[in-house]
């Protein structure tokens, strides 16, 4: 059954990716729509994940949350922009997790890599829009890996260790903010929930619910706009021509 949800978002995600691409190909028609070395960007953030399962005491309170369940993470987002309303996007992400109960303390650090497919709001909804604020939304799958450590409270010096051999698989959806306020630059704010299909990241299996990691983050974008020169007669068609404003270059 996980093996057939796997192939299931993995489709989801290839559609979702590929049904933009043929759209915008048609809407273009004979005019010069962004090629592949074209419309990209790095993101690097830095940020908090925090652990939601069976150690996890302040799921409803987010300044306990954020205090006492979660650790620094960072990680590094190259997005291909599609248009100006789709991207695709791979990701790196390193966080750390923690969390107790009465009883029980656990720490783990994770890896992850992901593919995600992401919407721009704002310029789906008012094509005509100026302004170089965003709203997106993705959903995305990728593999994980952690390392877990739990004692009890009673006993700090006896502690076991979660230590998985091989990648498990993830699915997760998010939503952020970006502005740009330069031509090359521009801020992230994105909040994404995963889940994990795993439930030893507190190497406590219990009621046989899977765990769930959350990454709140804020990060710096450069633009790039192409990694060729251009070969269209005429140079590029510039921001105006296509109807944005002289910033928005994506």
């Amino acid at each position: 059954m996980k093996k057939q949800i796997k192939y299931i978002i993995l489709a989801t995600l290839f559609v979702s990716l590929l049904l933009p691409e043929i759209a915008s190909s048609q809407r273009w028609g004979g005019r010069w729509k962004p090629g592949f070395w074209d419309k990209w960007s790095v993101n690097v953030n830095g940020g908090l994940t925090s652990f939601f399962g069976d150690l996890s005491l302040y799921d409803t309170d987010i300044a306990d949350k954020l205090s006492k369940e979660s650790g620094p993470a960072f990680g590094v987002l190259l997005s291909k922009n599609i248009n100006d309303k789709f991207a695709i996007t791979g990701q790196i992400l390193y966080g750390t997790l923690k969390g107790q109960n009465s009883t029980t303390v656990f720490n783990a650090n994770i890896l992850e890599l992901n593919i995600q497919a992401r919407v721009n709001f704002i310029n789906l909804f008012s094509p005509d829009n100026l302004s170089n604020f965003d709203v997106y939304g993705y959903l995305g799958a990728g593999q994980f890996t952690f390392k877990s450590e739990q004692y009890k409270l009673e006993d700090p010096s006896d502690i076991s260790i979660e230590d998985t051999g091989t990648p498990e698989f993830v699915y997760f959806f998010g939503f952020g903010l970006e502005y740009q306020f330069t031509e090359k630059l521009g801020m992230t704010m994105d909040m994404g929930m995963r889940q994990a299909q795993n439930d030893k990241l507190d190497d406590l299996v219990k009621n046989k619910n899977y765990d769930y990691y959350s990454y709140l983050s804020i990060g710096i974008t450069y633009y790039i706009e192409s990694f060729k020169k251009s070969s269209r007669r005429g140079g590029r068609s510039s921001s105006r021509s296509r109807g944005r404003a002289p910033m928005r270059r994506r």
